[in-house]
């Protein structure tokens, strides 16, 4: 019975989401076309200006901007549908209903006002402000350390064009939100039920897909959870069996919540539209999962090439696993020897946060076409496994303590 009830909250959560999301996307799109007109084509002609996919500064494959995608987004603003009501239009987005696209529920209202350049400038503010509240909760409610190797993993996928390139930013944004809610609702004194945590992850899936266009969405999944499984070994002294399980449940939800939603849109654009537009975006997802004749899958490939723009290597390198393998295993012994491991059943206990940073590897066999075709950015979803590398080696080293003649000045 108690099973039942929880699963309830679970239904209702997620028809209720899922209502939400359909009548925002069909609130928006009541906004009349002349009122953005003037303004999203004033944005195309400054994103045609800078091309399909401008390198700055770096002048490598993973600091490539996607300007081609934030066209298309500015483009599905207007309807090419005259005949469409707001209803079938906020369904199709041009003929383009496989995604939800959430992003028109905040970008249309914007461009009411704004073009491009100053939704850039208040996706950059927005950016920044959520990540560094982020991180203050997590030095807070953690420690100082943990906040700082978060912040290194978030810079490493070149933080300086996330902000300005719409379809980068959207899921960095669910992140740094689901992090806020996370630590701001999480107290070590009144330790939440795992059902709720569950719930969370499942939300967070729900929210994720509604913006995703599958560009690094494991991020929303790999960093919290990460977190999480460090807090309760902190703070319930969970052991690697208990901490299996809850990284277990939590991924299932996060998938399910994510799956569902995404299922949900397909249903709902074959009510709408007819039955043409299931057909068509199965074959897209069976495209995806098997590759084409012209673009056959190539799994492994797809692994390398996201490790290549992850490590900066040009197109004609070749990254010599032996060496990288050889120098993470030196500096891995040497900060063991020089600070000696916690014991063993600690290191147990966070050995599941180096199985959720292999995640993102995961993903890349899964949605391998989409992945080995986009590499030049859904690379970053390998900031998962940076994270919980760093996480867990930190967790498992001793900490030094003080020589007790510095601490009794410091008590004095």
């Amino acid at each position: 019975m108690n099973q039942v009830r929880k699963l309830k909250v679970f239904v209702k959560t997620f028809f209720i989401l899922i209502a939400v999301f359909f009548v925002s996307m069909a609130l928006v799109y009541c906004i009349p076309t002349s009122w953005i007109q003037g303004n999203v084509e004033k944005s195309v002609e400054v994103m045609e200006g800078e091309g399909e996919y401008p390198m700055y500064f770096f002048y490598r494959h993973s600091a490539i901007i996607d300007v081609h995608t934030d066209k298309l987004m500015y483009e599905s603003l207007i309807q090419n549908r005259d005949y469409y009501n707001p209803i079938q239009a906020s369904v199709s987005i041009n003929q383009y209903p496989r995604y939800w696209h959430g992003y028109q529920v905040i970008l249309r209202p914007l461009t009411v006002i704004f073009q491009v350049q100053e939704v850039r400038y208040l996706g950059m503010l927005t950016f920044h402000l959520l990540f560094f509240w982020s991180a203050w909760l997590m030095a807070k409610k953690t420690k100082p350390l943990y906040a700082m190797l978060y912040v290194l993993t978030v810079a490493s996928g070149y933080i300086v064009f996330l902000p300005v390139c719409l379809q980068f930013l959207t899921t960095f944004l669910v992140l740094f939100v689901s992090l806020i809610v996370l630590l701001s609702r999480y107290d070590r004194e009144k330790p939440i039920p795992a059902v709720k945590w569950m719930l969370y992850f499942f939300v967070v899936g729900m929210v994720e897909n509604f913006f995703d266009f599958l560009t690094y969405p494991i991020l929303t999944l790999g960093i919290p959870l990460i977190l999480l499984l460090w807090l309760r070994v902190r703070d319930e002294q969970a052991d690697f069996k208990q901490n299996f399980w809850f990284m277990f449940k939590a991924s299932l939800s996060w998938f399910l919540g994510y799956a569902l939603t995404w299922i949900s849109k397909w249903l709902i654009a074959t009510v709408v539209l007819g039955v043409r537009y299931f057909w068509r975006t199965m074959s897209v997802v069976q495209y995806r999962l098997e590759g084409s004749e012209e673009e056959p899958l190539d799994r492994i490939g797809t692994i390398q090439r996201n490790l290549k723009a992850w490590l900066n290597v040009q197109d004609g390198g070749v990254i010599s696993w032996s060496k990288i393998a050889l120098l993470v295993l030196i500096a891995a012994v040497v900060l063991m020897i020089w600070r000696k491991l916690k014991d063993w059943k600690t290191v147990g206990a966070y050995l599941p946060i180096l199985i959720v940073a292999l995640y993102p590897y995961i993903w890349y066999l899964v949605m391998s076409n989409h992945s080995q075709i986009h590499y030049w950015y859904t690379y970053r979803a390998q900031l998962v496994a940076l994270f919980g590398g760093l996480v867990f080696l930190a967790a498992i080293l001793r900490e030094r303590k003080p020589d007790k003649a510095i601490q009794g000045e410091m008590e004095g």
